[in-house]
């Protein structure tokens, strides 16, 4: 029932969402040159380390967006507001640290089974990570394509489980209260509607990893779909400042339903926040 309902509370988040888009682009440009610095630091000291940071900004940037628009949508619902909009930045990189931690173990726990039900051995795996994604995945399916499947299955469903988990106490964080009206209190309300939030979460990245095919399709039942095609496979092949030049009018429109689309996706997961209050 909550995801139900969530679906059509979400095209009320996502007008408002739409409307501050280019306020949180900047915010994230903000975040993406602290995080920038940070790499820097850290890469002549340990480049590993300087990996992780980035994964941590990574997730951290995530979890922005949907604080913001599962603020609007409380607001909406006549939610008061007891932080500032600059109050998002310290529980968004806090929440977005503990998830990008949960992240990184699982995948951890996935190699090390991987190890154990398969004969390749750690070398191999180090050597692995050289390669390409498409390169990687093909060697491993031809290891074992049970096993891999299996383990991708598990962890994608653990890491989304993980955000369905956090969709609460991100909407606390977002107004900086808990439902009684006290402080918000960290990972109050943790996996709270888990079941019904799962299905939401699953469906918003769905419609990330489908945004490019999904405007695609919707240009051409505008009629322009062929040009968007042509105009990308010119910019491609030409690259550059000179690239710019080829953007037109039908372009414009297949890039602003693309924002769409990730914003209707950030939207999903913050309509589940809706019953926070």
């Amino acid at each position: 029932m909550t995801f139900l309902r969530a679906i059509p509370f979400s095209f009320n988040i996502l007008w408002r969402l739409a409307l501050v888009f280019p306020f949180m682009i900047i915010a994230l440009i903000m975040v993406g040159i602290l995080a920038g610095f940070l790499v820097l630091l850290t890469a002549a000291v340990s480049p590993l380390l300087a990996v992780v940071i980035m994964g941590f900004f990574g997730v951290g940037a995530s979890v922005l967006p949907t604080m913001v628009g599962t603020r609007l949508g409380l607001r909406a619902r006549g939610a008061s507001v007891r932080s500032s909009a600059f109050g998002l930045a310290l529980p968004a990189i806090g929440y977005g640290l503990f998830e990008a931690l949960c992240a990184l173990l699982i995948m951890a726990l996935g190699v090390a089974a991987y190890l154990f039900a398969t004969s390749l051995t750690l070398e191999d795996f180090t050597q692995l990570t050289q390669m390409d994604e498409d390169v990687v995945i093909q060697q491993l399916m031809s290891v074992s394509p049970a096993i891999t499947l299996s383990i991708f299955w598990v962890g994608g469903v653990l890491i989304l489980g993980l955000r369905a988990a956090l969709l609460m106490p991100l909407a606390g964080a977002s107004i900086a209260a808990d439902p009684s009206g006290r402080p918000h209190t960290p990972f109050y309300g943790f996996a709270s509607e888990f079941l019904s939030l799962l299905p939401l979460v699953f469906l918003s990245y769905l419609l990330w990893g489908l945004a490019v095919p999904l405007a695609v399709a919707i240009c051409y039942l505008l009629g322009f779909g062929d040009a968007v095609i042509a105009a990308a496979n010119q910019i491609e092949m030409t690259g550059g400042n000179e690239a710019l030049g080829l953007l037109g009018v039908e372009t414009g429109v297949f890039i602003g339903i693309v924002v769409l689309v990730y914003l209707w996706a950030f939207s999903l997961q913050c309509a589940g926040g809706r019953w926070f209050i």
